[in-house]
Protein backbone atom coordinates (compact mmCIF):
# COMPACT_ATOMS: atom_id res chain seq x y z
CA UNK A 1 0.00 0.00 0.00
CA UNK A 2 2.76 2.75 1.07
CA UNK A 3 4.62 1.97 -2.42
CA UNK A 4 0.79 3.05 -4.38
CA UNK A 5 1.12 6.01 -2.24
CA UNK A 6 4.23 6.90 -2.96
CA UNK A 7 3.86 6.61 -7.04
CA UNK A 8 0.77 8.31 -6.72
CA UNK A 9 2.78 11.01 -4.79
CA UNK A 10 5.62 11.11 -7.07
CA UNK A 11 3.23 11.45 -10.12
CA UNK A 12 1.29 14.48 -8.34
CA UNK A 13 4.52 16.14 -8.00
CA UNK A 14 5.80 15.91 -11.43
CA UNK A 15 2.90 17.07 -12.72
CA UNK A 16 2.64 20.08 -10.21
CA UNK A 17 6.38 20.60 -11.65
CA UNK A 18 5.42 20.66 -15.65
CA UNK A 19 2.57 23.22 -14.56
CA UNK A 20 4.88 25.48 -12.50
CA UNK A 21 7.69 25.40 -15.36
CA UNK A 22 4.82 26.29 -17.98
CA UNK A 23 3.40 29.12 -15.74
CA UNK A 24 6.89 30.65 -15.65
CA UNK A 25 7.43 30.32 -19.27
CA UNK A 26 4.10 32.52 -19.95
CA UNK A 27 4.63 35.17 -17.53
CA UNK A 28 8.58 35.19 -16.24
CA UNK A 29 7.91 35.50 -12.77
CA UNK A 30 4.97 34.93 -9.60
CA UNK A 31 4.87 35.31 -6.19
CA UNK A 32 4.83 32.06 -4.55
CA UNK A 33 1.48 32.25 -3.34
CA UNK A 34 -0.07 32.96 -6.61
CA UNK A 35 1.65 30.12 -7.88
CA UNK A 36 0.13 27.99 -5.67
CA UNK A 37 -3.19 29.18 -6.21
CA UNK A 38 -2.79 29.06 -10.25
CA UNK A 39 -0.83 26.00 -10.24
CA UNK A 40 -3.86 23.92 -8.59
CA UNK A 41 -6.31 25.49 -11.10
CA UNK A 42 -4.53 24.77 -14.14
CA UNK A 43 -4.34 21.59 -13.26
CA UNK A 44 -7.92 21.12 -11.97
CA UNK A 45 -9.21 22.89 -15.26
CA UNK A 46 -7.11 20.07 -17.17
CA UNK A 47 -9.72 17.57 -16.03
CA UNK A 48 -12.52 20.08 -15.50
CA UNK A 49 -15.27 18.84 -18.42
CA UNK A 50 -17.23 22.05 -18.53
CA UNK A 51 -15.68 25.32 -18.52
CA UNK A 52 -17.61 27.83 -17.07
CA UNK A 53 -15.11 30.65 -17.98
CA UNK A 54 -12.83 31.15 -21.47
CA UNK A 55 -11.00 33.41 -23.28
CA UNK A 56 -14.18 35.63 -24.18
CA UNK A 57 -14.45 36.93 -20.32
CA UNK A 58 -13.00 40.56 -19.97
CA UNK A 59 -14.19 41.55 -16.35
CA UNK A 60 -13.11 40.84 -12.95
CA UNK A 61 -10.83 37.43 -14.58
CA UNK A 62 -8.85 37.48 -11.34
CA UNK A 63 -12.02 36.72 -8.76
CA UNK A 64 -13.71 34.38 -11.39
CA UNK A 65 -11.28 31.97 -11.37
CA UNK A 66 -11.01 32.27 -7.83
CA UNK A 67 -14.35 31.12 -7.60
CA UNK A 68 -13.84 27.96 -9.24
CA UNK A 69 -11.86 27.18 -5.83
CA UNK A 70 -15.47 27.29 -4.06
CA UNK A 71 -16.38 24.25 -2.06
CA UNK A 72 -12.89 22.57 -3.40
CA UNK A 73 -11.11 23.25 0.44
CA UNK A 74 -9.82 19.59 0.95
CA UNK A 75 -8.25 19.05 -2.41
CA UNK A 76 -6.71 22.57 -2.53
CA UNK A 77 -5.35 21.71 1.20
CA UNK A 78 -3.76 18.41 -0.14
CA UNK A 79 -2.23 20.01 -2.98
CA UNK A 80 -0.26 22.74 -1.38
CA UNK A 81 2.30 20.14 -0.05
CA UNK A 82 3.00 18.32 -3.59
CA UNK A 83 3.02 22.32 -5.40
CA UNK A 84 5.91 23.25 -2.24
CA UNK A 85 7.43 19.97 -3.10
CA UNK A 86 7.63 20.27 -6.79
CA UNK A 87 8.81 24.27 -6.21
CA UNK A 88 11.59 22.96 -4.28
CA UNK A 89 12.77 20.04 -6.74
CA UNK A 90 12.63 22.82 -9.50
CA UNK A 91 14.71 25.07 -7.22
CA UNK A 92 17.10 22.29 -6.23
CA UNK A 93 17.94 21.60 -10.32
CA UNK A 94 18.45 24.93 -10.99
CA UNK A 95 14.96 25.60 -13.30
CA UNK A 96 13.92 28.28 -10.85
CA UNK A 97 15.04 30.32 -8.07
CA UNK A 98 13.15 32.03 -5.63
CA UNK A 99 13.75 35.76 -3.96
CA UNK A 100 11.93 37.81 -1.84
CA UNK A 101 8.75 35.31 -2.59
CA UNK A 102 8.78 35.75 -6.24
CA UNK A 103 9.60 32.54 -8.59
CA UNK A 104 11.39 33.13 -11.30
CA UNK A 105 12.06 31.24 -14.78
CA UNK A 106 16.22 30.54 -14.99
CA UNK A 107 15.62 29.31 -18.62
CA UNK A 108 14.74 31.06 -21.86
CA UNK A 109 11.30 30.85 -23.00
CA UNK A 110 10.27 28.12 -24.95
CA UNK A 111 7.49 26.81 -27.31
CA UNK A 112 6.40 23.54 -26.08
CA UNK A 113 2.43 22.03 -26.17
CA UNK A 114 2.28 20.54 -22.98
CA UNK A 115 -0.81 18.64 -21.13
CA UNK A 116 -1.51 21.66 -18.83
CA UNK A 117 -0.87 24.39 -20.32
CA UNK A 118 -3.35 27.48 -18.57
CA UNK A 119 -6.09 28.34 -20.51
CA UNK A 120 -6.53 31.80 -22.17
CA UNK A 121 -8.92 33.18 -19.40
CA UNK A 122 -6.22 31.45 -16.50
CA UNK A 123 -3.58 32.90 -18.73
CA UNK A 124 -4.84 36.85 -18.38
CA UNK A 125 -6.04 36.29 -14.90
CA UNK A 126 -2.80 35.37 -13.58
CA UNK A 127 -1.61 38.75 -15.62
CA UNK A 128 -4.79 40.81 -13.54
CA UNK A 129 -3.38 38.86 -10.54
CA UNK A 130 -0.42 41.10 -10.79
CA UNK A 131 -2.33 44.10 -9.80
CA UNK A 132 -3.19 42.91 -6.20
CA UNK A 133 -0.71 42.31 -3.27
CA UNK A 134 -0.35 39.14 -1.93
CA UNK A 135 -2.08 39.95 1.15
CA UNK A 136 -5.14 41.01 -0.69
CA UNK A 137 -4.95 37.87 -3.27
CA UNK A 138 -4.56 35.04 0.25
CA UNK A 139 -7.79 37.09 1.90
CA UNK A 140 -9.97 36.36 -1.73
CA UNK A 141 -8.47 32.81 -2.26
CA UNK A 142 -9.55 32.06 1.69
CA UNK A 143 -13.16 34.05 0.93
CA UNK A 144 -13.66 31.59 -1.96
CA UNK A 145 -12.03 28.28 -0.66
Amino acid sequence: MGNIKLQSETLQISVYCEVILNILNEHANLSLSKIIVFSYLVKKNKYESQRIYDGRHSKDLMFKSLSLLSGDFDEFSNSVGHILKSIHILKEKGAIEFEDSILKRKFNKFDINNLYEESVFLKNAIEESRNISDKQFLKEVLCNV
